[in-house]
């Protein structure tokens, strides 16, 4: 498994054991993606990019966002899953940093401590002065420089 998709999963698996104060499977799913808490539409990671802007950087037409890792990240998936992009923001402490990952490269001028690194695709991620963005991109056409020109766009939206 990836460090990425394992930090992702990590997170969503805090926020359903903090949250599993229910057995009903629906409320369930709301808490592990987040939508208990907001819907994908008020999602602030959802609303920084538009369908067709993430299908530049999927290279595949995409569904709408949805909320992912307990709300902290947004999710948009080709229709049989084939690609897909992921944009998470979360607290500076719980900022992934895959340097053992083969082809992990570091990214001095994106936010600090930047990197870049193969995944099952790409990920990149960086700390801004409030925050820790991670992105992902998945699928046969992802690229480095799409998941670096992604992460960039994104720490420059938040602002």
């Amino acid at each position: 498994m990836r460090y990425s998709v394992f930090v992702i999963m990590f997170t969503t698996m805090l926020t359903a054991t903090a949250n599993a104060q229910t057995t009903d499977p629906n409320k369930l799913k709301d808490q592990i993606t987040g939508n208990a808490k907001v819907s994908s539409s008020a999602n602030p990671q959802c609303v920084l990019f538009t369908q067709t802007e993430i299908a530049g950087y999927a290279g595949a037409e995409v569904g709408p966002g949805e909320n992912s890792a307990g709300g902290a990240g947004c999710n948009w998936h080709s229709k049989t899953y084939s690609a897909s992009v992921t944009v998470s923001v979360v607290a500076p402490n719980y900022f992934p940093e895959p340097s053992a990952v083969k082809g992990f490269k570091s990214l001095p001028n994106v936010g600090s401590k930047g990197w870049v690194a193969p995944d099952s695709g790409w990920s990149a991620g960086a700390v801004t002065k409030d925050a820790a963005v991670v992105v992902v991109i998945s699928g046969k056409t992802a690229t480095e420089a799409s998941a670096v020109a992604l992460l960039q766009e994104a720490i420059k939206r938040r602002k």
